[in-house]
């Protein structure tokens, strides 16, 4: 490798002028400045050197690989769903998504940053393939019936206890994915939603999904649909739509709001004993512990891997940084859940990449890191690749996000008494649950973490039709002064950039940086720029 090195740093020196990063600190350009106005299309690909650059390009047909064995597993289904599904269309701008993620990235932070998205395309594509060949709006397939529909946040690990049976996030493809990646899609459903009379100062993601719910572009699979409470009390009149519009026989996982009560415990589990046993009535298959056991421990080893890389996040020399682990960690703990063994496969590589890098003293910011942040922040910090624009425009490293922070409790693998109480647990700790509801002290927390992860700064959640977030704004605001903590409210309007555009939430930042720290850009390109036409 040394000589591989020697032998391609004359290269690298000549074409160091076309490298992003060296033209911010030279004043001749920047990050930016390979855009087309208005749009995220870039004129050409981000020069890294030639290792990285290799790196990145191979990463991106890896990438198109997996999208065209989605289209040669189930090529008329895809095309089929291409027509019905206006969703669909969107998942095209994935390239340009990815791109936008990392750019900067250089190094061993590259190339893990890239396992870690692949492992979700690779995920996602399959799924895709695999629904749309059994969607009954499609013609249905041999797997219709064996496949059983539950909310996004509800933990799909419990269900892996029916064999045959295929756990299936009905939102995902259609809202929960898709919005990260699409910041103009969910909009029309949006207003799907406010033309059938849904007020328009509700969560932009229940309007969203009740809108694809009334435009019928949910795909139909399944005998029944395991509805939830969680996270709030705008996603339960979200399930009440859905429930009417699919009509398939329903039933509401409601686990207690005040979970971290000890208390609520029983109550919970007894929820989700009911769920199995809906589960078996209506699809003839009876629960079995020891196939529950073997994808409980596909997420105990992602969990525990995912413990150590915290400990590697607490220092400066983390390879893993920013949206590359908190979007790895949403999607991985969310969707997947223990039942791909190819995320563990993934973790196991990441992890010994990151002990090497940590004992090679790596930083991954080559020195332009002002600030340590921990964000807790939903969905519009992915559409508008948030903590990577921050570390490139500002030297603002995110360390860790809120969603990073779900159930990472063991789950008992032998003992299925002590295992359903752990169950419960991990499933209350669900995706954006334990943030914004569930008690004051789960929002307080954020002070806690910022402090664990040596943090002097903490970007925070401002949902504008949150109604849960828009009542501690003073209380946080308070707390920060007392802490002595760098303190940013970043507004949005989670799915609906139309309320607060990205460079709107930008401001948010840069105002901060600017009026209250008197720092100066590294990339002046990245403080105002035009993209609301991207994807």
């Amino acid at each position: 490798m040394k000589l591989i090195d020697k032998m391609i740093a004359p290269v690298d020196r000549a074409l160091e002028r076309f490298d992003p990063l060296w033209q911010a600190q030279n004043g001749k350009g920047g990050l930016r400045s390979r855009y087309y106005d208005k749009t995220g299309v870039a004129k050409w690909r981000e020069w890294r050197g030639v290792k990285d650059t290799l790196v990145d390009y191979t990463a991106w047909l890896n990438n198109l690989l997996s999208m065209g064995l989605m289209v040669a597993s189930a090529p008329l289904p895809v095309l089929k769903g291409m027509w019905e599904y206006r969703w669909m269309g969107s998942f095209l701008g994935t390239f340009m998504f990815i791109d936008r993620l990392f750019e900067g990235y250089r190094g061993p932070q590259l190339k893990i940053a890239h396992m870690n998205m692949h492992a979700i395309v690779r995920s996602l594509t399959g799924r895709i393939a695999f629904v749309l060949s059994n969607d009954e709006r499609l013609g249905g397939g041999p797997e219709t019936e064996n496949i059983v529909p539950h909310d996004e946040t509800i933990t799909p690990l419990f269900l892996k206890g029916f064999k045959g049976l295929h756990p299936f996030p009905l939102q995902t493809l259609p809202e929960f994915i898709i919005c990260d990646v699409d910041q103009h899609i969910e909009p029309y459903y949006i207003d799907v939603a406010e033309s059938f009379g849904l007020p328009a100062d509700v969560c932009s993601r229940c309007a969203a999904e009740t809108g694809v719910a009334i435009d019928d572009a949910f795909p139909l699979v399944g005998k029944v649909m395991l509805s939830t409470n969680m996270p709030c009390n705008a996603s339960e009149a979200t399930s009440m739509f859905q429930r009417r519009r699919i009509g398939k026989p329903d039933f509401p996982v409601t686990l207690a709001m005040q979970h971290n009560n000890p208390e609520a415990l029983p109550y919970s589990r007894q929820t989700i004993l009911d769920a199995i046993h809906f589960v078996e009535e209506h699809y003839g298959v009876k629960w079995d512990w020891d196939e529950f056991f073997r994808y409980a421990k596909l997420m105990n080893e992602q969990n525990t891997i995912e413990l150590e890389k915290w400990d590697f996040f607490k220092t400066p020399y983390s390879a893993l940084t920013g949206i590359a682990e908190t979007l790895y960690r949403l999607y991985s703990w969310q969707s997947v859940n223990g039942q791909d063994p190819y995320f563990n496969k993934v973790d196991r590589k990441v992890i010994r990449l990151m002990r090497k890098a940590y004992e090679q003293k790596y930083d991954p910011f080559r020195g332009n890191c002002r600030h340590r942040a921990f964000l807790w922040g939903p969905s519009a910090v992915y559409y508008t690749d948030f903590p990577t624009w921050c570390a490139n425009c500002w030297g603002i490293n995110i360390v860790l996000n809120m969603d990073s922070t779900m159930g990472f409790n063991m789950i008992d693998t032998e003992d299925p008494d002590k295992a359903l109480d752990d169950l419960t647990r991990f499933t209350e700790k669900a995706c954006m649950r334990h943030h914004a509801v569930g008690g004051w002290d789960n929002v307080n927390a954020v002070w806690q973490w910022a402090k664990e992860f040596n943090c002097d700064m903490v970007l925070m959640n401002d949902n504008i039709a949150c109604k849960g977030m828009l009542g501690v704004h003073a209380l946080m605001e308070e707390q920060a002064r007392d802490l002595g903590f760098h303190f940013i409210f970043v507004e949005h309007d989670l799915e609906d950039s139309r309320t607060v555009s990205r460079q709107d939430m930008r401001n948010c930042v840069n105002k901060y940086m600017d009026v209250v720290l008197g720092e100066k850009p590294l990339d002046p390109t990245l403080v105002e720029f035009d993209d609301s036409e991207a994807y």
